[in-house]
């Protein structure tokens, strides 16, 4: 479809953009000749090659360079709310979950469970992790693509229901150019905050430049943890939490930077390394009790910290071989997270069932734990995490011409993830001979090493049947192998001796306690096969362009944590999504209007349950299926040329389409019909930019609007708990000169409580709901300037 455009080279390089809402007026509406307005063109690659948005065939939305800054963007949390075709659930800064199309079975995230099911790429490297998505500073970033729907063939593993990428701003040759930006904000009851941010454009010579970039970002706390007191009824022990008693004691701190070096080797090859490092120190809960305690006011009994930092060092290489072009694009990720949490509500969930059970038959329970003297220990406890998380990839990819009538893109990908995990259960009053770990207080410790593989090959071709009317099919080949080796266990009523520093039991404990130790050696699940792609797409006029596609999208297998005889490992679940969508411009390109309506059917769905009754362990299983109906689309609209407005929405419906069992004769625990976790209905985001010279000067004034509708938490009705509806307003304005900018912003103007997600603990306690929210209403200040 070719679109009447007024395309600048400046709009091309900012890379304009975001349906989801209104851009920076300079780069969304263009004045092409004096009287005529038009939307600006938004340039993408979410299909590997640059292309015009309304000539993608694909349900795609986009936040720009200028648009992440105009809505005072740093953050996952930040950007996460003006993307409605996405859903999330998120405990921390650092800790997070994404889900598109209804693609959620709400157990996301565990150490030895599903992958995710949305993939994430910084540039051309995926950075999908395990458990959460890294959360990184958005700083210098040219823009952030949602591809919503299953990318199995471009993407693979764990694009199962889209794919988010960042696409950072590259070096630009033979041109120097440097800014910073500084803001300050204060929050509601809550603590001041800032950011420090700046980047520099050297060019080196005619054929190499490098562009730096620098963050830093303390926000300031705004959740306090009050005092409390707990009493254990089989002790008759109480614990208070006077020692950590703090207000806004969750404060956040980010600082990293990046560096890309660009070599022009000759006209037609170019060589990118990168490097990109980041660490994250973040201390308290970042979740509240309005219920219990009241609005934002938590109470841990134990500090609670994490330390997160990380880099990746990529290297691309670009060039052409005849009229192919040729991409090389490796990756090597190093995470590493220490962290630390309260877990005293199972102390006090354990110490009560103890005494229960004393109430019945053949059970004399004195205590939970002991001390050195034998004596009953104070059962209270944490959990330390000791992480490491390292990735590898390698994607080898070659193109043919885009104006060519019969065009391919085809390639070869190889990628090699570990997740080195040592957690631990912590009870400090605990006699140190009862420890799993010798010498320490560990009664219950997961040290495992996970290993994920993924080989893959895959392509597309186009044919223009017709100048108007292309066909495309894709397919991708998979394998992939999966390991998972370690130790889970207790020592509890166990006798045993250690080795090499690690407990080894020598009997099964007792019928009421018994030992707990799974070592799982050269534990696998691998598989092959193959999902496929196929997309017709018809230009109605040069404006306006109708398609239709069925895509495949898949998880891989993996292994069970139990060494327990009827609990074994996974295989891949898998998404089919059928779609029909449109892209159009209408009134000379002043209104662009694009969408999408999908069904998705998801089959093999891997479910996570915590399995108290054979293995206490988090065990993930193939059950049953799910189906959504949904909708989405984008509406921008120049009102004037200084008005822009636009709205952009998703519905989806997911519902189970078999009841929901833990075993096939177990109790139906989810019937058919029930709607899936972490899945609003309704999601929308609403924004208008109005722009005006004042005293000389360019002025803004900016609304934006996010709606995020009720949701569940959990599958099983027994255990949810709905996520009530949430609005969520924000305001800003400023002015600007030939080289600086200023703004203030107010976000969260109504002060409104977002439910996030409400977290069950799983265990009846004292401790049990708390709800991650969002932050209090917070006013700020920004100064930039650009050189």
């Amino acid at each position: 479809m070719k679109v009447k455009y007024s395309v600048s080279k400046s709009a091309l390089m900012a890379s304009t953009v975001l349906l989801s809402g209104a851009l920076s007026l300079q780069q969304s509406v263009h004045a092409a000749e004096e009287g005529e307005i038009v939307l600006e063109e938004i340039i993408v690659t979410s299909q590997k090659r640059e292309s015009s948005l309304q000539d993608v065939s694909l349900s795609v939305q986009v936040l720009g360079n200028q648009q992440l800054e105009d809505l005072n963007v740093n953050a996952f949390d930040d950007y996460i709310q003006f993307l409605p075709t996405v859903s999330f659930q998120t405990a921390r800064p650092g800790q997070s979950q994404i889900y598109m199309r209804g693609i959620s079975s709400g157990g996301d995230g565990v150490h030895s469970g599903s992958m995710p099911s949305v993939g994430v790429y910084l540039d051309e490297q995926p950075i999908t992790t395990i458990n959460q998505i890294l959360d990184m500073h958005a700083y210098d970033i040219a823009r952030i693509e949602t591809l919503s729907g299953p990318q199995g063939t471009l993407f693979g593993a764990s694009s199962q229901a889209g794919t988010m990428r960042i696409i950072t701003n590259k070096p630009v040759m033979g041109e120097f150019e440097a800014g910073y930006d500084v803001a300050a904000n204060v929050v509601k009851s809550g603590e001041p905050g800032y950011t420090l941010e700046g980047f520099v454009n050297v060019p080196i010579s005619d054929r190499v430049a490098i562009r730096l970039v620098g963050w830093h970002e303390d926000d300031g706390g705004y959740i306090d943890n009050v005092p409390a007191t707990l009493e254990f009824p089989l002790t008759g022990i109480t614990k208070n939490n006077a020692a950590v008693v703090e207000k806004n004691f969750n404060d956040n701190t980010v600082t990293g930077g990046r560096a890309l070096l660009k070599i022009d080797l000759d006209d037609t090859w170019t060589i990118t390394p990168g490097l990109t490092y980041q660490q994250q120190k973040s201390t308290g809960s970042f979740t509240h009790d309005p219920e219990d305690l009241g609005d934002l006011q938590s109470q841990d009994f134990f500090p609670t910290e994490y330390d997160e930092n990380w880099y990746q060092a990529t290297l691309t290489v670009e060039g052409k071989v005849g009229d192919l072009d040729v991409v090389y694009a490796g990756a090597y990720l190093n995470r590493n997270v220490d962290s630390s949490y309260d877990y005293i509500g199972y102390a006090e969930y354990l110490d009560t069932l103890f005494a229960y059970l004393n109430t019945l038959p053949d059970y004399d329970y004195s205590c939970v734990y002991y001390t050195a003297g034998g004596d009953c220990a104070d059962p209270s406890q944490y959990v330390t995490g000791d992480e490491k998380f390292t990735r590898q990839s390698h994607e080898l990819r070659v193109q043919s011409p885009e104006e060519n009538r019969l065009r391919f893109i085809a390639g070869l990908f190889y990628q090699r993830q570990v997740h080195n995990f040592d957690l631990q259960w912590v009870v400090p009053d605990m006699n140190p001979a009862d420890s799993v770990v010798e010498g320490g207080r560990t009664t219950w410790q997961t040290n495992q090493v996970r290993i994920d593989r993924e080989y893959a090959a895959f392509g597309e071709v186009s044919y223009d049947l017709t100048d108007r009317l292309t066909l495309l099919a894709g397919m991708r080949y998979y394998k992939y192998k999966n390991t998972l080796h370690g130790f889970n266990g207790f020592i509890g009523h166990c006798t045993g001796s250690y080795v090499d520093g690690v407990f080894v039991q020598n009997d099964a404990g007792t019928p009421q306690f018994p030992c707990i130790d799974t070592r799982i050696l050269d534990g696998k699940e691998d598989n092959t096969g193959q999902t496929y792609k196929v997309n017709l797409s018809y230009d109605i006029d040069d404006d306006k362009m109708v398609y239709a596609t069925f895509s495949q999208g898949y998880r891989p297998g993996g292994v069970n944590r139990a060494r327990v005889p009827g609990i074994p490992g996974y295989k891949e679940d898998f998404v089919d999504n059928f779609e029909i969508g449109w892209k159009s411009s209408w009134m000379d390109n002043r209104l662009r209007f694009n969408g999408a309506v999908y069904y998705v059917k998801w089959d093999d769905v891997q479910f996570s349950f915590l399995d108290f009754s054979v293995s206490n362990l988090t065990i993930i299983q193939n059950v049953g299926g799910s189906r959504t109906y949904g909708a989405e689309f984008d509406l921008m609209f120049a009102a004037s040329e200084n008005l822009t407005l636009s709205l952009s929405a998703s519905y989806n419906d997911a519902k189970l389409t078999t009841d929901y069992r833990r075993a096939t004769d177990g109790p139906v625990l989810a019937p058919k019909g029930t709607e899936m976790p972490f899945v609003p209905k309704l999601q929308f985001t609403a924004i208008a930019r109005y722009e005006e010279e004042i005293a000389n000067m360019p002025s803004f004034f900016q609304a934006a609007f996010s709606y995020t509708d009720d949701s569940w938490n959990n599958l099983e009705l027994d255990l949810r708990e709905q996520q009530h509806a949430y609005g969520l307003l924000n305001l800003s304005a400023g002015v600007s000169g030939d080289d600086w900018t200023f703004s203030l912003f107010a976000d969260n103007v109504t002060d409104t409580r977002a439910e996030i997600a409400k977290y069950y603990p799983g265990y009846a306690s004292a401790i049990d709901t708390t709800t991650a929210t969002n932050r209090p209403r917070s006013f700020g200040a920004r100064f930039g300037q650009h050189f």
